[in-house]
């Protein structure tokens, strides 16, 4: 499956194990730039392997078409496509409601 920006992952190796992101860049063929608008944040994403991700067919639109346009997206909008995923919504507590 190839990755896209604004897609939902989930990692799959290293300390951050089981905890779900989303795809903020694509740096080149193998690694990611991912953030969770909390432990996370957009101004500070994570980069990944490609290989240590599990990849789901669930894109949020919305931060997908911001990212492609160049268009500075904030971790409030992170965490909210992050609840409204039904998998990660029983583990997203850190975010705040504002």
């Amino acid at each position: 499956m190839e990755t896209r920006l604004g897609q939902l992952v989930v990692s799959a190796a290293g300390r951050d194990r089981g905890r779900y992101y989303i795809v903020t860049q694509i740096l080149d063929d193998t690694t990611v730039a991912v953030t969770d608008g909390a432990y996370r944040p957009v101004s500070n994403p994570k980069k990944k392997n490609v290989r240590h991700l599990m990849m789901t067919r669930t894109i949020n639109s919305s931060l997908s078409e911001k990212l492609l346009q160049g268009i500075d997206i904030t971790n409030e909008e992170v965490c909210e496509a992050l609840k409204i995923s039904s998998k990660a919504k029983s583990e997203r507590t850190d975010c705040s409601d504002g």
